[in-house]
């Protein structure tokens, strides 16, 4: 279904009934969507590893490369683990082990829906595989599961967070615009959304929130440029995380940011904990 059909069809249903429309939302929210792997990506994946470790709903795929201590390289909300190939090999040249995780309902792992809380699970079940976790790199939704996680106990040294968002209403906001969703429709995922987690799903998942009460030393990466997530947001995470650094790039947009060598290499070096 296209774009511009399924907005038509939402506003369609949102005329009959806003909770019919809701409905859909919802299910929608949770669907993930998969694109063709670059040949860059190709590449980058045959250099490494590929193995499958133990999930809730079927095996995880990882990639991975070197040997040493780990750092975990989380991509976002329907991206793919072989999307952050271009920190690996700078990363092993450093003398860690990379590894690249394909969430749940991404990339080679199964599903074709998932939840934040099942990419948590799956980021402890990486941890766990590879030991406590020199570091991690994150990618835009990313860092949301990661400061959950880390509130939650996970183990990782320092965390980088690239084009991050903060909040839930920034990506309920995004989403139903991407989708032309009514007003009355959006307010109706917002209560289911709230039905099965709880009333306060957003400060259980927010970034920024969680991060405050954590430790682990950060670097956070937004480009002024990013269309897709505003660099406020990471505004928004550096500002709670105790400690954080903000780094701000331009020219970069949301995804190319991820294969500029200036940020890769700024990220290594903060995971290796060399002066900035």
């Amino acid at each position: 279904m296209t774009l511009t059909v399924l907005r038509a069809a939402l506003r369609s249903a949102a005329l009959l009934s806003p909770r019919l429309a809701g409905r859909w939302l919802y299910r929608l929210w949770f669907t993930t969507h998969r694109s063709a792997e670059p040949k860059r990506e190709a590449r980058w994946r045959h250099r490494g590893t590929t193995v499958a470790i133990a999930g809730q709903n079927g095996p995880l795929s990882l990639y991975r490369w070197g040997e040493g201590p780990c750092v975990l390289l989380l991509h976002g909300w329907n991206g793919r683990g072989t999307q952050m190939g271009a920190f690996a090999a700078p990363l092993v040249q450093a003398g860690y082990c990379a590894v690249a995780l394909d969430a749940p309902g991404h990339g080679r792992s199964p599903g074709g829906s998932t939840t934040i809380f099942e990419i948590i699970d799956a980021v402890e079940r990486v941890a766990d595989a590879v030991g406590p976790l020199a570091g991690v790199i994150t990618h835009s939704f990313g860092a949301m599961v990661i400061a959950r996680a880390l509130r939650d106990g996970l183990p990782a040294a320092r965390v980088v967070c690239i084009a991050p968002p903060a909040r839930l209403a920034f990506l309920v906001d995004s989403f139903c615009r991407s989708v032309g969703a009514p007003v009355a429709a959006r307010a109706d995922l917002v209560r289911r959304l709230e039905r099965r987690f709880g009333n306060d799903i957003e400060r259980q998942i927010a970034a920024d929130t969680n991060a405050a009460g954590v430790s682990v030393p950060a670097l956070i990466i937004h480009d002024r440029d990013d269309a897709d997530v505003p660099w406020q947001q990471a505004e928004l995470l550096a500002k709670a995380w105790p400690g954080a650094r903000l780094l701000l790039t331009r020219g970069l947009g949301h995804m190319r940011i991820l294969r500029n060598r200036d940020v890769i290499q700024t990220s290594v070096d903060f995971i290796a904990g060399k002066p900035a």
